[in-house]
């Protein structure tokens, strides 16, 4: 195998740069590695039998891919030693080898299922756009506000894509007409299982100016805070869905295309794909209600949130500018729905509408037509039950299912935290990352001691690596010996970042005072990115920022309690925190999390949730015990019951506790006095409440944090919770979710 990858990158270096492999530098070497990786995967690609599952979404964050594909192909090893004998090493590509054509859990999601699908012989193509920019490049100003800059993940040569100039098509809108050229990446399962291929698309000028065109996939998610903005946004989703469909069309032909393929469409982004097949078919000389029904058999449609104001909606006169004659077959689809329901008593057509007061509402559009309708946790599926989509569950409850969300062992166990993935392999007696259904074994050694020691060290270790990092990549000093309490994810009101940095306020109030003398050392860890034209949740950064700024200098508690927020969090930076991770903090308001997935991955390699009981948070605690982990904090019945007498400015004024904590943003205690008066007047005003109710959770969650805190000086009995975590991590993983989807939707018969 050596001599094999030794002969083939000699011979791509010469072809492509005329250099030998150690004359070659990053980027030609990097360019050369993609070349060979693309090569074995023309010579492993397996004939296509049967039908076919596309994933339609708007975001898929890759990350690192030289890394997951050559672990994937089970070559890293060979690759490392042939590039060391020539005087390099796959850790140059450390700062280049990050895929952004995502921003959060629903890109990742979508990238770990593609994963999953070719590791599991599961034929899912993926279809996307190849933005140019990710959503933008986090740092912070002086003051600790947060600043964007061009995200250019591009700044070097794409070494994976593989352009399809031949198979670009048009994509017509009111005004312009683009040409949609494609770009395939391989997806390659665990031990070429599969290959599977993600495709996407680029705009380029046809009828329009150059720049016209480059907005389209300039970047991802772009401020729809103006009317032009809104019309990027819609321009993106056409955009996507009529280049995919036209070409999914020339690839299988439309004459019975619902028994060739089954598309999932991941969330609301890319429903205009409904209306755009019938479109298409209709150019065909497909009548609307044939089309109709074809797609009623093609489509499935995956809901993402329990927020009302979340599901995506279109101004009709947008719509009717942008791309009439979608907005017309969608005027059609609306008259069929509401005269199939002018009799029917069981739900208010309003409530039903596609088209109502001036608006497009494209769940109602998708929950109408799709054949299938799935949530992404136990919790999220039973509230769009029963709330967010009751009317369409009592129409249609058969098109109802559950899917919990899951994520890839390949890059969350095997690539990021080798060292335990090889340990759990040891003593489960089977490579663990292809059989991690037989990490439930590990439960048998829970009252080891040699075990849970080796699993402390494997924890310590991967700690002092990320101190190393940190102090690297941010100039920080990181105590490996503190307890690491890591809350990483997008910057939002309902994740409730404020809620943690008022608990890590708590402790240096009082730690400061001499109290909480028993408790070990704690750094506290946030990473996640606000939406740009977010204020509140800018704010929110900010304070994280100021407070962390005056603790991280004050002597009175140096050596009890640190603070640190990492900018531009991406899936590198994931890759390395995540292991070293000792509590996970999983803290949205119960009922709004729809699933989340950084509890599994952080699950998966060993930290304790701590945590309420929301999203996938309730099944970690059914699968893992909630005995192995942190629950506090209202219920989601509770916090609809209080939601109808909430008085947060009355708790505030009661509880000393609270009072204490959201009086530092005002008093000038972190930052300028009164510098925060927007984000504790939206905590404590008695007219308009905090819909999220922070303060109601605040002294259940410093209680539970003060008990995990505690709890962690005691070696076994924490080292133990760990272990029965990754022990019942197995029902976390995408295989999982993808074998649901494909037996229940994609391939049912």
């Amino acid at each position: 195998m050596y001599k094999q990858f030794q002969d083939k990158l000699t011979e791509i270096a010469r072809d492509k740069y005329g250099k030998s492999i150690k004359a070659l530098d990053k980027e030609e070497l990097y360019c050369v590695l993609g070349a060979l990786v693309n090569e074995k995967c023309d010579f492993h690609r397996k004939q296509t039998c049967g039908k076919t599952a596309i994933y339609f979404s708007i975001e898929y964050l890759i990350g690192k891919l030289l890394y997951s594909n050559l672990y994937n192909m089970k070559n890293t090893d060979c690759v490392e030693k042939v590039l060391r004998d020539n005087g390099h090493s796959l850790s140059e590509f450390e700062d280049i080898d990050d895929y952004a054509f995502g921003n959060g859990g629903l890109g990742r999601l979508a990238a770990c299922f593609l994963d999953s699908a070719a590791s599991c012989e599961i034929t899912l193509d993926g279809y996307g756009i190849r933005y140019k920019k990710g959503l933008f490049r986090q740092s912070f100003a002086d003051d600790g506000s947060q600043l964007e800059e061009a995200d250019d993940w591009q700044k070097i040569s794409d070494a994976f894509a593989i352009k399809r100039e031949e198979e670009a098509v048009n994509v017509e809108f009111s005004d312009f007409t683009v040409r949609a050229v494609p770009f395939d990446y391989n997806i390659i399962g665990y031990s070429f299982k599969r290959i599977n291929t993600l495709r996407l698309y680029e705009a380029r000028k046809l009828t329009c100016d150059e720049s016209d065109a480059e907005k389209i996939y300039e970047y991802l998610y772009p401020d729809d805070s103006t009317y032009e903005g809104k019309k990027l946004r819609l321009r993106q989703q056409y955009f996507l869905v009529s280049a995919s469909l036209q070409n999914i069309i020339s690839r299988y032909g439309i004459e019975n295309l619902e028994d060739k393929i089954k598309i999932q469409l991941n969330d609301t982004h890319p429903i205009l794909a409904i209306p755009e097949l019938i479109n298409l078919c209709i150019k065909s000389n497909m009548s609307f209600d044939a089309a109709l029904e074809k797609c009623c058999k093609i489509f499935a449609y995956t809901n993402h949130t329990v927020m009302p104001e979340a599901l995506e909606e279109w101004d009709s006169s947008l719509m009717k500018e942008v791309i009439p004659q979608i907005y017309g077959i969608i005027e059609k689809i609306n008259d069929m729905l509401l005269y199939e329901l002018s009799n029917n008593k069981e739900v208010s057509f309003c409530d039903c509408a596609v088209i109502k007061d001036g608006r497009v509402k494209m769940a109602n559009l998708a929950c109408y037509v799709v054949s299938h309708i799935n949530g992404v946790a136990g919790i999220h599926t039973d509230i769009l039950k029963k709330d967010t989509l009751s009317q369409w569950y009592r129409l249609y409850p058969e098109k109802f299912s559950n899917k919990t969300n899951g994520i890839t062992q390949r890059r969350w166990l095997g690539l990021c935290n080798r060292v335990l993935a090889d340990f759990l392999s040891e003593l489960c007696g089977c490579d663990i990352v292809e059989e991690l259904e037989n990490i439930k074994r590990l439960e048998s050694f829970r009252d080891d001691s040699e075990v849970l020691k080796r699993l402390r060290e494997i924890k310590y270790q991967n700690k002092k690596d990320f101190c190393s990092y940190a102090e690297k990549a941010y100039g920080i000093n990181i105590n490996p010996d503190s307890v690491f309490v890591v809350q990483i994810k997008r910057i939002h009101e309902y994740k409730r970042q404020l809620l943690a940095i008022f608990g890590a306020v708590h402790l240096y109030l009082h730690m400061k005072k001499g109290e909480y003398a028993h408790l070990p050392e704690v750094t506290f860890i946030f990473a996640g990115k606000a939406a740009a034209g977010y204020k509140m949740a800018k704010s929110i950064i900010k304070y994280i920022n100021n407070v962390a700024t005056v603790i991280n200098n004050d002597t009175d508690t140096a050596g009890k309690i640190k603070i640190y927020f990492l900018p531009n969090y991406n899936v590198s930076l994931a890759e390395k925190l995540i292991p070293a991770a000792d509590i996970s903090l999983q803290i949205s308001q119960a009922g709004t999390e729809a699933s989340g997935t950084g509890n599994m991955k952080l699950m998966m390699n060993g930290a304790v949730t701590l945590g309420t009981y929301d999203g996938a948070n309730i099944e970690i605690c059914r699968e893992a015990g909630e005995e192995n982990n942190y629950i506090f904090g209202l219920r989601e019945n509770e916090v609809n019951s209080l939601k109808v007498n909430y008085n947060p400015k009355k708790l505030y004024e009661n509880t000393p506790v609270i009072k204490e904590a959201v009086d530092t943003l005002v008093s000038g205690k972190f930052g300028e006095r009164y510098g925060f008066m927007d984000v504790y007047e939206s905590l404590i005003n008695a007219e308009n409440p905090d819909r999220y109710m922070v303060l109601a959770d605040l002294t259940s969650f410093i209680s539970c944090l003060i008990d995990a805190l505690n709890d962690f000086k005691n070696d076994k009995y924490f080292n133990k919770k760990s272990l029965m975590n990754i022990a019942n991590s197995a029902y976390f993983s995408s295989d999982r979710t993808i074998r649901e989807y494909a037996e229940d939707i994609w391939f049912k018969e």
